[in-house]
């Protein structure tokens, strides 16, 4: 009641200030107005004009005491229900926790860890651990990386389908997981054109293994090679832990909405584990490999779109705290404790 009694009071003063101009300008129009029309140019004195400068004061007081009501309606809010934290890391960053975050990681889902994220993390173990035998096995997983990509995108399809269909979530929720799945699908199909560029500009050596002529290994740098039997086509050792993720995921069922979200808070988090080992065979391919530099720049574009896949999907959790924040304040600050507070549950 105070705040709306002072809002009033500020709309007041702020009008009565605007009135002075206007009152002013009101008289100039009216006066130039009528030496106008005497001189037969106007077909209207500027009485009728000045009305609109001293209507400023109305407007202008209408403006501030709304401006000041929501304001004050927004302190009551806070005041009275504490808020849900909508704020939350960039991609690739971590805020430090100090106690001056009053959230820490006690926010509904924040104990949990997203399944989607550990099955990354393994992916991306996994491939760190991983050396390449030939230039063959670098071949498969140049090959491999369209159905790697896409095992990861099937993830977060299926993320968005239960979104919409099995969990109590908003519809615009089931939208921002599908968009983050959209970019993913990008990467895929730019992730397609690895292999065949690969296989274009390596041409002759790949003719080597394959077309072999009698006593190819003569032109060997090093002894020749026992393990010649590998084909550049088998599956690579990154489709073979990218497929874990989609098949974990397709059998995955929460129970709960702080699991739920907990995957919302992971998926940023799993597409960067993917998009570094990508990172990783792209630097080996730069720093190691003999590849063409053009392929190179070819698993850089699919990097690049992960990351922004990974920078899409950092909004879901600010977003599903903000579109369920009633939800979430009765988990953070149930009324009366957890007790009295699950009386309204369903």
């Amino acid at each position: 009641m105070l705040r709306s009694a002072a809002a009033k009071v500020a709309a007041g003063a702020v009008g009565t200030l605007a009135l002075i101009p206007g009152l002013l300008l009101r008289t100039g129009a009216a006066a130039a107005g009528g030496l106008l029309r005497l001189l037969r140019l106007a077909p209207r004195t500027g009485t009728k004009w000045g009305i609109y400068f001293t209507r400023w004061s109305l407007h202008l007081a209408k403006r501030v005491h709304t401006r000041l009501m929501a304001k004050a309606k927004k302190q009551l809010v806070a005041d009275t229900r504490p808020d849900v934290m909508t704020d939350f890391d960039e991609p690739g960053h971590t805020r430090p926790l100090t106690t001056a975050d009053g959230f820490g990681t006690d926010y509904f889902g924040g104990d949990l860890v997203s399944v989607f994220q550990a099955e990354t993390e393994a992916v991306r173990e996994a491939y760190a651990a991983y050396d390449p035998p030939m230039m063959l096995a670098v071949a498969a997983e140049y090959w491999g990386l369209p159905e790697g990509v896409t095992s990861v995108a099937e993830a977060v399809r299926q993320l968005a389908v239960n979104t919409a269909d099995k969990y109590p979530a908003d519809a615009k929720m089931a939208d921002q997981v599908a968009a983050v799945y959209a970019l993913l699908h990008q990467a895929s199909q730019k992730a397609a054109e690895v292999g065949p560029l690969f296989a274009k500009v390596h041409e002759n050596d790949l003719r080597r293994f394959e077309e072999p002529r009698p006593g190819e290994h003569m032109w060997n740098i090093l002894e020749r090679r026992q393990d010649g039997g590998f084909d550049q086509r088998e599956p690579s050792r990154f489709v073979a832990v990218a497929q874990d993720v989609a098949h974990v995921y397709a059998r995955y069922e929460p129970g709960h909405m702080n699991q739920v979200a907990a995957e919302y808070e992971g998926i940023p988090a799993g597409i960067e584990n993917v998009a570094a080992a990508i990172d990783l065979l792209q630097v080996r391919s730069n720093d190691r490999y003999p590849v063409d530099k053009a392929v190179v720049d070819a698993i850089t574009d699919v990097h690049q779109l992960l990351m922004q896949a990974a920078s899409a999907a950092q909004e879901l959790m600010p977003s599903f705290r903000r579109l369920h924040a009633p939800d979430i304040a009765r988990h953070e600050a149930p009324r009366n404790g957890e007790e009295s507070e699950a009386m309204w549950d369903v």
